[in-house]
């Protein structure tokens, strides 16, 4: 079953969420921004040729200027494009930057906004409302139909906002809860044969420290 959005996440500076959703099929959720005047963006598009694999077509940095996110969407609609990566900046001091294409960061610039924006998105996506009190920074949580939200790990992940000290710190213990559990399921690993950083081994599978750069 599809659901527009799957997961909702605080970040730590509390004025910010990620949201987990399905970003090419659900372009359309900016429409919602339809009245907030673009400060500054960056959108990376390619010209569709029926073939998403195998497409000759550049990719290219859309460089024509937009008032309004509803003029932005409206340009859009009207062409045959792939876009590959989005971040606009408004006026009202919200961004939106989308990592490709599973999910998009939303940047407020208070709790109040942040908390009223999450609301609306819980409500256009058909769920009750949230306690959003209830809810612990840098956790994802995962909505499912007829259920309430549920999480699948209750220790934090590193967002863009903490320091060098806490990502460092967290690391650390994420190593050697890593190391230990790796051990408890393969008793007969040798301890000298892991002495090699644990994280090299990981490669860090899930990577949640946003990297402020495009993706190409």
């Amino acid at each position: 079953m599809h659901l527009l959005i799957r997961s909702i996440e605080l970040l730590s500076n509390q004025k910010s969420l990620r949201v987990g959703m399905d970003t090419i099929n659900n372009l359309w959720i900016l429409m919602h921004f339809k009245e907030l005047k673009i400060k500054n963006k960056k959108i990376c598009y390619q010209r569709y040729n029926g073939h998403h694999n195998n497409n000759a077509y550049p990719k290219r940095w859309l460089k024509k200027p937009f008032e309004t996110t509803a003029e932005l969407l409206g340009y859009l609609y009207e062409k045959m494009y792939d876009i590959h990566y989005i971040d606009i900046e408004f006026t009202n001091g919200w961004r939106i930057k989308e990592h490709p294409h599973h999910e998009f960061l939303i940047y407020t610039p208070s709790i109040e906004e942040r908390n009223t924006l999450l609301n609306k998105l819980v409500f256009i996506s058909g769920f009750d409302p949230i306690d959003i009190t209830s809810l612990k920074q840098n956790i994802p949580y995962y909505f499912k139909a007829g259920e309430t939200l549920y999480a699948l790990d209750n220790d934090p992940w590193p967002d863009e906002f903490w320091s060098k000290k806490e990502v460092a710190t967290w690391k650390q213990v994420y190593e050697e809860r890593e190391r230990k559990e790796y051990l408890k399921a393969n008793p007969e690993e040798a301890q000298e044969n892991l002495g090699e950083s644990f994280l090299s081994y990981t490669a860090f599978r899930s990577p949640r420290v946003i990297d402020d750069k495009p993706p190409f």
